[in-house]
């Protein structure tokens, strides 16, 4: 994971998970800048629960990524 130099990747998963994938992948050599690199939870912070709402949530930041929308805390999509 991670080996190819892209500008966005995203985890599908759980805060905790995504911290268990970060340690993991520290332990195996991924640099730092890499990990900053690693969107996780993937999807805009909508307030989505249901499978549907996080799939419309994910797809939502691929657009803005995509646009070339910051994806800062303080971004305004």
């Amino acid at each position: 994971m991670l080996a190819v130099d892209v500008d966005y990747v995203a985890f599908v998963g759980s805060r905790k998970k995504a911290q268990a994938l970060r340690a993991a992948l520290t332990e195996r050599g991924v640099t730092a800048e890499r990990l900053y690199k690693l969107k996780a939870p993937a999807g805009l912070d909508l307030g989505a629960i249901t499978p549907d709402e996080i799939a419309i949530s994910i797809l939502a930041e691929i657009v803005a990524v995509r646009r070339g929308k910051s994806r800062g805390a303080d971004a305004r999509f």
